[in-house]
């Protein structure tokens, strides 16, 4: 019986033994790692690295501010998480991260290595272009531009000044879009006369982009030898004129004949905008026949709202 009782006391303390060797506090193998742009509202992720021992391991997070050159740390009050969001006060500095790993038998503690230095935040910026520099009066252009550094979905207003401004008109606010993910936006616009375009959102404003109009001019047969041309835009032609111009087959060019009077003009409601739509007309007869004729609205007489005007070409 005392044998018996002997050997069970063995047995025990051989197992005890046992248990206790076979569980192990973490050891390090490779330290843990940062990834992540080191700049100034970039986000950094840790990596616990690896480990070895008892399973499970837990880990745990500190973030430690540095100098530049990675030297006199100190925690990040709060900054406890895998991940760190960077802040003005990192501007200058690295960081790295200590990272404690704790098993049934214990714990160790690692840290990594220093992070480049943070750099300051990108400043925000706008960019705007569009597809057409000069468009036809009543025809329409795409505004596209990019906020920069910026986040998505930011509201971005689109401004136009005339040039030269009209009372009432000078400055306005066209429309107000969103960016979407990457930055972008765009917007489509009918301008009535020459216009700067510049987009904004908060206290930031693009380059200013300009878009040129020219007068709509349309010719048609009205009689025998007879013609009618039109001018449509934002103001009136009455008193200017276009030249009547007519086709030379054997030069491959059109020659001026004689200048054609806009005598009256009138309001319509063709195309809607900020000002009324007028229709300045003239009458005319053209000869000789079976030449093809054109009328010209030179920039000297639609100046300074609008382009050089072409009508389409007619045989006389």
């Amino acid at each position: 019986m005392r044998k018996m009782v002997l050997a069970l006391a063995v047995l025990a303390l051989v197992g005890v033994g046992t248990a206790s060797g076979a569980t192990t506090r973490p050891h390090n193998t490779a330290l843990p790692t940062i990834s992540g742009t080191t700049r100034q509202g970039e986000t950094l992720t840790a990596d616990p690295g690896m480990w070895s021992g008892t399973q499970p391991i837990t880990f745990s997070f500190q973030w430690r501010r540095c100098d530049s050159n990675g030297n006199s740390c100190a925690n990040i009050v709060g900054a406890t998480s895998k991940t760190y969001v960077l802040t003005s006060v990192d501007v200058g500095n690295t960081l790295r991260v200590r990272v404690l790993a704790t098993n049934t038998a214990g714990s160790s503690a690692a840290v990594s290595a220093a992070t480049n230095v943070v750099s300051a935040k990108t400043p925000k910026s706008i960019s705007l272009d569009t597809n057409q520099s000069a468009v036809l009066y009543g025809r329409s252009t795409m505004l596209t531009g990019r906020v920069a550094n910026g986040q998505p979905g930011e509201s971005v207003t689109i401004a136009e000044h005339l040039v030269p401004a009209v009372r009432g008109l000078s400055v306005r606010d066209v429309a107000t879009v969103t960016t979407s993910q990457d930055g972008s936006f765009s917007l489509t616009v009918r301008p009535i006369a020459h216009t700067l375009y510049r987009a904004t959102t908060g206290q930031t404003s693009s380059n200013t982009v300009s878009v040129n109009v020219r007068p709509r001019v349309i010719l048609n047969r009205i009689g025998l030898h007879r013609f009618r041309v039109r001018a449509i835009a934002a103001r009136s032609f009455r008193g200017r004129f276009g030249v009547l111009q007519r086709w030379s087959s054997s030069r491959h060019h059109w020659i001026g004949v004689r200048r054609v009077f806009f005598t009256n003009a009138f309001a319509t409601n063709t195309f809607a905008g900020p000002m009324p739509t007028l229709v300045s007309s003239a009458a005319f007869r053209a000869r000789p026949v079976g030449v093809r004729i054109r009328v010209v609205l030179p920039r000297s007489q639609t100046a300074p709202w609008y382009l050089t005007g072409i009508s389409n070409s007619r045989f006389a």
